[in-house]
């Protein structure tokens, strides 16, 4: 638990998430544990690779009412919310207001960006007469959060978070605060990001997106990473609050680290220094040791530079350790799911340690960075995960969580 032992206990009692692996933490695990990739050739987006949820539709979910002036990425997000309220025993009544102490707190990169650069074309190029006012609210990059409390009766805190790829688990953190100084009873926290036309050019114009459209995390030949979307949520709260509710946790948050390292605006540091600054930083709020870590869920994206960096922070935090503990990449079956993809792998991570074992990471065949992964689940004994989010804009984040015990 945290180095304080006067801070409340926070603890993770639900999950919301869907994704281009399927909807539902279920299916989610079903198909991340099966070593599925969800990356291909894109219909939508010729001569991109992508992980999409194809043909999605959030009528089952949310109905039709009101959903029609959402836009993806804010419909992704009333999903998961809606999935986590109902398993939780949260959900409100459409003819109440809303508790106020109920919340939510949403890491993304740029929120709903196709709306957004939609609405400016359409100033642009017919005139500030022609622009739709129904598209206006979600021109901001709070709009998926707002318009998801709207959806919901969700009176309390509501923010965005907007720190890269370390996006949500830097909103997990943010909610875990909120919840220790009393200013919040239950928060939804993780973070969203859709795939659309701006996201997937700006992937191909920056030399981000893999030419052999395959994310191979870590691997001697990888050559780039592919975009995702979807929405992934934990419901926090303390320890004191799920027992008088008769809520049983499932895990809880350790500690927090946070770097930045300033280094350049899309190149990640090579020296790592950030990024070991931030796994120190969560090692140090848990109150543990890096020998008590049982299996790592990494960041890494396949990106050359990027993979490189973090095996760097690992080795310099963990050395021989290393060799025992297991390593997996979630983002070789997701994609980059961007200001998302923190709170994907921190569901990983609780997943795995729930299970006893580290995901495989899809694909995987090789490295030579010194580093325990497979293309297999690997077995672990142990409390006790690693979750890491580093970015290229110099954002740096790493989340400690463990199997709940009393």
């Amino acid at each position: 638990m945290p180095t304080n032992s006067l801070s409340p206990r926070i603890v993770v009692t639900g999950t919301g998430v869907i994704s281009p692996l399927g909807a539902g933490p279920d299916a989610f695990a079903d198909a991340l544990w099966s070593g599925t990739s969800a990356i291909a050739a894109s219909e939508r987006f010729p001569g991109s690779h992508i992980a999409e949820f194809k043909e999605f539709n959030p009528a089952p979910w949310l109905g039709n009412k009101g959903v029609r002036i959402l836009d993806r990425g804010t419909r992704f997000l009333c999903v998961a919310a809606q999935m986590l309220l109902d398993s939780t025993g949260l959900l409100q009544d459409p003819a109440s207001q809303g508790d106020a102490m109920l919340g939510l707190v949403c890491g993304t990169m740029f929120g709903g960006i196709h709306s957004i650069a939609t609405f400016d074309m359409s100033g642009l190029t017919e005139g500030p007469s022609m622009v739709s006012p129904m598209e206006f609210p979600n021109t901001v990059i709070n709009a998926p959060a707002g318009q998801a409390a709207i959806k919901h009766k969700l009176r309390g805190v509501n923010s965005t978070i907007c720190s890269g790829l370390a996006s949500g688990l830097a909103a997990i953190s943010y909610a875990a605060e909120f919840l220790r100084f009393n200013r919040a009873r239950y928060l939804m926290a993780g973070g969203m990001e859709e795939v659309c036309d701006e996201a997937s050019l700006g992937f191909r114009k920056l030399g981000l997106q893999s030419a052999s459209g395959s994310v191979r995390p870590f691997a001697d030949g990888r050559d780039g990473t592919a975009a995702g979307e979807g929405a992934a949520l934990w419901m926090l709260e303390t320890e004191e609050t799920a027992a008088a509710r008769g809520a049983t946790p499932i895990l809880e948050v350790c500690g927090f680290g946070s770097a930045h390292d300033a280094f350049d605006s899309i190149r990640f540091n090579p020296d790592a220094s950030g990024a070991t600054a931030a796994i120190g930083q969560a090692l140090e709020e848990s109150g543990i040791g890096p020998e008590q870590i049982s299996c790592i869920i990494s960041g890494a994206s396949g990106s050359p530079e990027g993979d490189a960096m973090e095996a760097k922070a690992l080795h310099a935090v963990f050395g021989s350790l290393l060799e025992s503990i297991p390593v997996s990449a979630p983002k070789a079956a997701t994609g980059e799911v961007m200001g998302g993809s923190g709170a994907f792998c921190a569901i990983a991570g609780g997943l795995a340690l729930l299970r006893q074992e580290a995901p495989p990471t899809a694909g995987f065949t090789g490295s030579s960075l010194g580093l325990r992964l497979s293309g297999s689940a690997q077995p672990f004994s142990g409390d006790y995960a690693l979750v890491n989010a580093f970015s290229c804009d110099g954002n740096n984040a790493s989340l400690v969580i463990r199997r709940w015990t009393k």
